[in-house]
């Protein structure tokens, strides 16, 4: 069984092309909705629902600026109307979140995931052979019948190695993960696809 999710992707490179005086506000506030939500029990199906409410709070007092800069209605947020204005802010706001609080957003994102589905975790052992950089740092393993995994790192990982500082020189390396599918909504697609997300990696 499939984990479901919910991960708004984002270019990072584009960070600095935007102002971020307001939309920091909004990414504030949702970060600190967040924070309030992810201790209550809610279901994985509530948990795009309780983050979108967080961020349509925290943008009200900007109806203007929104307006002004993205060209929607603020009282459309909730609308299921594949907006394509919607998707560049909620990805613009979604890199805000992600320098603001991103083990708090993570963390809320997985607290919606059912007991069954954490359970559900696949267990690869082999040698990296590519680490690579784009919207995660994705690692591709080689396992013992030479096939290959992509295994992205998109939440804290537990580990023997401290990864931010120690994950460049795992190339060529033996290493034993844990990861399981998840079902991430990609808004440059504009659809939902799976990842393989890594949970755990130890080195041999």
């Amino acid at each position: 069984m499939k984990r479901k999710l919910f991960i708004l992707l984002f270019a990072l490179s584009s960070l600095s092309l935007f102002s971020q005086d307001y939309k920091q506000k909004i990414a504030k506030a949702s970060c600190e909705c967040t924070a309030d939500m992810k201790s209550k029990n809610i279901s994985a199906g509530e948990v795009n629902t309780q983050f979108g409410l967080c961020v349509i709070k925290s943008s009200m007092p900007y109806s203007k600026e929104l307006k002004k800069e993205y060209g929607f209605d603020i009282k459309d947020m909730g609308d299921d109307n594949n907006d394509p204005k919607m998707d560049v802010f909620f990805q613009d706001l979604s890199m805000l979140m992600m320098t603001e609080c991103s083990d708090t957003f993570f963390n809320f994102l997985k607290s919606g995931e059912s007991k069954k589905d954490t359970e559900k975790e696949s267990v690869l052992s082999g040698s990296i052979v590519k680490i690579e950089k784009s919207n995660f740092v994705v690692f591709h393993l080689i396992d013992e019948n030479k096939n290959l995994k992509k295994l992205n790192w998109v939440t804290p990982i537990e580990s023997n190695l401290d990864l931010p500082t120690e994950y460049n020189t795992l190339l060529n390396k033996k290493v034993t993960v844990n990861y399981y599918v998840a079902d991430i909504f990609d808004v440059n697609l504009n659809d939902y696809r799976n990842l393989n997300v890594i949970s755990s990696l130890k080195t041999d």
